[in-house]
């Protein structure tokens, strides 16, 4: 695909005969995708790897049967022992968002299935989204269900997108929506 090797282990990455990268997320040992520190780091290294190395564009989709993302890995959070380290595992989910974000292409999320949480601010920071309308399709930020809130982006990026009254009762009823209603 380019220049320089990556070295991925939850994540497939291809490039397509008219320029088009394919993301493909697998968390390895896992039935479905979460955002865990390894996940997160590995985006991280595919999204500088293509902002220096622009495909024509990028769409992200699930290798996995039946969702794209159901959120972070909360069981991650029982390691975060203080403020400190809890707030840059806040940073870097943002930093990695808004990296996608800036990416100076177009960027599609292919959501069938569940696309919750984390893995919903992963979609709000592609430039598109596109869900299936397959009544499992469920999209939402249920974190204030957990007492948290979104931390990756979500509870900016989904006002400018759906307006503020109806980003806020998503958010602050934890809610979700189907596809053919997102």
């Amino acid at each position: 695909m380019s220049a320089i090797e990556l070295t991925l282990r939850h994540l497939r990455l291809s490039q397509d005969e008219a320029g088009i990268a394919w993301l493909q997320l697998d968390r390895v040992d896992k039935g479905a995708n979460s955002l865990n520190g390894a996940l997160i780091a590995e985006l991280e290294q595919v999204f500088v790897q293509l902002k220096s190395h622009p495909p024509l564009g990028l769409i992200i989709e699930s290798a996995k049967k039946g969702g794209f993302v159901a959120g972070a890995d909360i069981g991650e959070f029982i390691d975060l022992y203080d403020q400190a380290e809890a707030l840059e595992l806040i940073r870097r989910g943002q930093g990695v968002m808004n990296l996608l974000a800036t990416l100076p292409f177009p960027t599609v999320a292919v959501i069938d299935g569940f696309c919750l949480g984390g893995g919903m601010e992963l979609a709000l920071a592609c430039r598109y989204r596109l869900a299936s309308n397959d009544p499992r399709t469920k999209l939402g930020l249920p974190e204030v269900k957990l007492g948290i809130h979104p931390g990756f982006g979500g509870a900016v990026r989904l006002p400018r997108l759906i307006g503020p009254l109806p980003a806020m009762t998503l958010m602050l009823t934890g809610r979700s929506v189907d596809g053919g209603r997102a």
